[in-house]
């Protein structure tokens, strides 16, 4: 029961993720100035809703759960890279893909620090 809970922390956080970034990409083209400052911010904030949702749903071990999250992300950063190309900068996708696993880690570590403790 512990795996599938575990498997299915990941999945919503990596699924959460993607449903943002892809909603993200829709507010990017409609501010055009502001496209790679609202994608560096919006990964950040993608991510640290996805390592603590990850983090929520695996229970214990929360780090492990938001790495796999991170781990998804760094996956996603080299299809998004392949795909756009030189349409953007470089250090707009090495940012994003740097920014997303760690900011997944901060998600955990919010998680772990909301965490109710039980009396023992």
């Amino acid at each position: 029961m512990k795996v599938v809970r575990s498997l299915l922390g990941v999945l919503i956080g990596c699924g959460l993720f993607f449903a943002l970034a892809r909603w993200l990409s829709g507010l990017t083209n409609a501010a055009p100035g502001y496209d790679l400052l609202i994608g560096v911010a919006g990964t950040v904030v993608a991510a640290v809703l996805a390592g603590y949702t990850a983090a929520f749903i695996g229970g214990a071990h929360e780090f492990p759960h938001a790495a796999a999250v991170g781990l998804f992300m760094v996956g996603m950063g080299f299809v998004s890279m392949m795909q756009e190309g030189a349409t953007k900068p470089g250090w707009h996708q090495i940012s994003v893909a740097g920014c997303g696993p760690i900011s997944a880690l901060i998600g955990a570590a919010i998680r772990l620090l909301t965490k109710s403790r039980r009396a023992g």
